[in-house]
C-alpha cells in the first residue's frame, strides 16, 4: 500500500511516479536488510531515471570511493564494478545494491557518494568536525532536533549504551545527513533530478537529510519511506499522525523476517 501523507489516501504506483517526477530531489528510505525494499528501489530507479539528467546518491558509498566512480563505464560488468569500487560487501551486501549501481551506470546517470569514510567518522567521533562545505549545515540544526536525533540513536542502539555516551554518535548521524544533502545538491545541473537511497532514519523529513536540503535549496523535495509491517496489516493499515510527519509518501511492505537486533548489542555492552 502506497500512501500520500498530504491527502492521507492510498495512491497507485503510477500516480506516485507522476508526482515524484515534479520534484528536484527524491529521497528513498529503506530498511537495509529487507530484500523487498531493494526490489522496489530498483524498480523506482528504472522508472524514474533519465540518463545524465539523473544523479543517484547512495549512502552505501563514501568519499574515498569518489575517484573510483570516475573509472566506471557503462561497459563494466557487475563484478568489475564491485572490484573497481572496492565495495564493502560486509556492511552493504553487493547483491542488494549492485543492481542499483549497474542500472544507474547503464542508463548514464551521475553516481555520487553520500556517506563518510571510516577515518572521517573517527575524526568526527573525537569531536572534530572538518571545515568542509558539506558540513556547513550541521551547526544550523536546531537544538530540539539534535536532542531528538540523540534519542533516535540511543533507541536504535537498544538503549544498551548510556545516553551520555551517545552524543558523538548523534553528531555522526547529523554529519552523514549533511553529507548526503550536499551530494544531492552540489553543482546539480539545472535540468537534473537527484535521487537518494539511504536508510529510513536518514530520509526522515523531521530529522534527516531533508532538513539539510532545505538549507541548501528552495527547490521541491519529496521523501518516500519504505516501512515494513506484518503482512496481515497491509489491507487495513492507515496512516498515523506520526507517519505524516516522517515523509511525503509511505509505502508499507511485508516484513522480511523477525530479528532481535538488540540481543547481540546487549551482549556486547555487557
Amino acid at each position: 500500500m502506497i500512501y500520500s501523507t498530504q491527502s492521507g489516501l492510498s495512491i497507485s504506483y503510477t500516480k506516485l511516479l507522476n508526482e515524484l517526477t515534479t520534484s528536484r530531489f527524491i529521497l528513498v528510505g529503506e530498511k537495509h536488510d529487507n530484500p523487498h525494499h531493494h526490489q522496489l528501489e530498483l524498480m523506482l530507479l528504472q522508472d524514474l531515471q533519465n540518463k545524465s539528467h539523473t544523479r543517484v546518491v547512495l549512502e552505501m558509498l563514501d568519499e574515498q570511493q569518489t575517484s573510483n566512480l570516475d573509472e566506471l563505464t557503462p561497459r563494466n560488468k557487475t563484478e568489475e564494478i564491485k572490484d573497481i569500487l572496492n565495495w564493502n560487501d560486509r556492511s552493504w551486501p553487493w547483491d542488494d545494491y549492485g543492481p542499483l549501481i549497474s542500472s544507474a551506470l547503464a542508463n548514464g546517470n551521475q553516481i555520487a557518494a553520500g556517506n563518510l569514510s571510516k577515518p572521517l567518522l573517527m575524526q568526527i567521533y573525537k569531536h572534530s568536525l572538518p571545515e568542509e562545505a558539506r558540513f556547513e549545515t550541521v551547526k544550523a540544526v536546531p537544538e530540539t532536533i539534535q536532542a531528538a536525533i540523540l534519542q533516535q540513536v540511543y533507541d536504535s542502539h537498544c538503549q544498551a549504551i548510556p545516553l551520555t555516551q551517545m552524543e558523538p554518535m548523534a553528531q555522526i548521524q547529523i554529519s552523514r545527513d549533511a553529507s548526503m544533502a550536499f551530494a544531492m545538491n552540489h553543482q546539480l545541473p539545472a535540468n537534473a533530478q537527484s535521487i537518494l537511497f539511504a536508510g529510513a532514519f536518514h530520509a526522515r523529513k523531521d530529522s534527516g537529510v531533508p532538513l539539510h536540503l532545505k538549507m541548501l535549496s528552495e527547490e521541491k523535495s519529496s521523501t518516500l519511506l519504505l516501512i515494513e509491517i506484518e503482512e496481515e496489516e497491509t489491507q487495513d493499515r492507515g496512516l498515523s499522525e506520526e507517519d505524516k510527519k516522517l515523509a511525503d509518501y509511505i509505502w508499507f511492505t511485508p516484513r522480511s523476517e523477525k530479528k532481535d537486533y538488540c540481543a547481540s548489542l546487549r551482549q556486547q555492552s555487557h
